[in-house]
């Protein structure tokens, strides 16, 4: 198998991640917010920003892991899943999904929106911390 079909595997494996994220995320929004539901995103997520760095993937890697920490607050118990955090987190998926569509066909990501998303993430880290929001 060579380089371009090892990435084209990648950008499926990225779609179905996504899809699992979004039946997730529809979960979370019509029944609870179980933890093994956030796992399930955080493991989408993870996956998403391993194989990005494999193809050096840069703005995509860098947002994942952002999103990837904070999904990890969300793990831990340290923030919780109200609806203000779940909100953030939609917008981010589909920042994420965003992403992986340039990554795959060219293009330009909002940066402005992607840079916007990835404070409020920050910040809501650092709630969970008990600090200062940057």
């Amino acid at each position: 198998m060579n380089t371009d079909e090892i990435q084209i595997l990648f950008f499926q494996e990225c779609e179905e991640g996504l899809a699992g994220m979004e039946q997730a995320f529809a979960t979370i929004r019509d029944e609870s917010h179980d933890p093994e539901t956030i796992n399930t995103i955080f493991r989408c997520v993870h996956s998403i920003k391993g194989g990005a760095g494999a193809f050096c993937l840069d703005d995509l890697v860098h947002f994942a892991h952002v999103f990837e920490t904070t999904l990890d607050e969300m793990r831990s118990g340290r923030l919780d899943s109200s609806d203000h955090v779940v909100k953030i987190m939609l917008r981010s998926a589909d920042a994420l999904a965003d992403l992986v569509t340039v990554a795959r066909d060219g293009g330009t990501a909002d940066a402005e929106r992607n840079g916007a998303l990835i404070n409020e993430l920050k910040g809501l880290v650092a709630l969970a911390k008990g600090e200062e929001p940057p």
